[in-house]
C-alpha cells in the first residue's frame, strides 16, 4: 500500500512539473511589467466588452498582451496610449472574438480611459499567439 501511494505521488509531481515547465512565461522584468499593465487596464477592457456585447456576464479574456505603449506629449510626462489585444471566450474557453483595445491617459482626463476598440471574429484556423501570465 505504501509503495502504491509513493508511486502515485511521484507520478503526480513528475507530471505537474513537466506540464508547468512547457507553458509558463518566464518572470522577466518585461513580462512582469506587461502583466501589471494588463491588470491595471482590465476595467477598460471589460468596458469595451460591455459596449460590444451589451453584457460582461460569463465573458472573459484569454491570451492578453500589450501590443505597444507610447508616451504622449513630452518625455517625463505621465501621459500614455496603449493598444492591448485579447481573445474573449465564454463557457469552457469557447473563443468568441479578438478585441484590440486602445486606452489612453492624457490631459483631458488624468485617468485611463477607453479610446476605441476593434473586434474581429476569431478564426480557429488562425494561429493566435497566446502568452501566459508570468
Amino acid at each position: 500500500m505504501k509503495r502504491m501511494i509513493i508511486l502515485s505521488l511521484c507520478f503526480f509531481f513528475m507530471t505537474t512539473a513537466i506540464s508547468n515547465a512547457d507553458y509558463q512565461t518566464k518572470a522577466t522584468r518585461e513580462n512582469l511589467l506587461e502583466d501589471a499593465v494588463i491588470d491595471l487596464l482590465q476595467p477598460q477592457m471589460y468596458e469595451a466588452v460591455q459596449k460590444h456585447y451589451g453584457t460582461t456576464y460569463q465573458i472573459a479574456f484569454q491570451c492578453l498582451r500589450v501590443k505597444n505603449i507610447k508616451k504622449l506629449d513630452h518625455p517625463g510626462s505621465w501621459l500614455f496610449e496603449a493598444p492591448l489585444e485579447g481573445m474573449t471566450y465564454t463557457g469552457a474557453h469557447n473563443a468568441l472574438d479578438i478585441f484590440t483595445i486602445t486606452v489612453k491617459k492624457d490631459w483631458g482626463d488624468l485617468n485611463w480611459v477607453l479610446k476605441d476598440y476593434k473586434v474581429r471574429k476569431y478564426n480557429p484556423k488562425e494561429k493566435f499567439e497566446c502568452r501566459s501570465p508570468a
